[in-house]
């Protein structure tokens, strides 16, 4: 089981994560003779008060996505009010040196205006819950295990 270890950082408990298009879009365009995005690398913020995992619409402009469907959000922001957010694919990996752990080949997002935080992406308990994640305050370290 990989296990990442890393400092919180000041803007919270942070990982590098990988971005890419989903495993069935990379086998179609394969298939079409087409040329695949290359990943996205970044930033994300492990956030259990988030119900799903978004992405940044430069992450959505990187990879050339479309979306596959709209949900309405609810966010600290919209103070209770619902918002479309558009829903995409992707396959989404998280960096814990010196091993990836491959959170999913085709797991759906939200985009969502993340750039301004200083971040990619926000990963929510969609993913959070496939594996372990302490957040310890006292000495400054996360631990995130799958």
């Amino acid at each position: 089981m990989p296990v990442l270890n890393c400092p919180i950082d000041a803007g919270g408990p942070l990982v590098r994560i990988v971005v890419a298009v989903s495993g069935p879009r990379r086998q179609a365009m394969t298939d079409a003779k087409q040329s695949v995005p290359q990943p996205f690398l970044g930033v994300a913020l492990l956030d259990t008060g988030a119900s799903c995992t978004c992405i940044d619409p430069s992450v959505v402009q990187h990879l050339g996505l479309l979306p596959t469907g709209t949900a309405s959000m609810v966010t600290p922001s919209t103070a209770g009010v619902p918002h479309p957010c558009n829903q995409y694919d992707v396959a989404l990996a998280i960096i814990m040196d010196p091993a990836v752990h491959i959170a999913s080949w085709t797991i759906p997002v939200f985009e969502s205006q993340l750039a301004s935080q200083g971040i990619h992406a926000l990963i929510g308990r969609d993913v959070l819950a496939g594996g372990l994640f302490v957040f310890n305050g006292r000495s400054g370290m996360l631990s995130l295990a799958f």
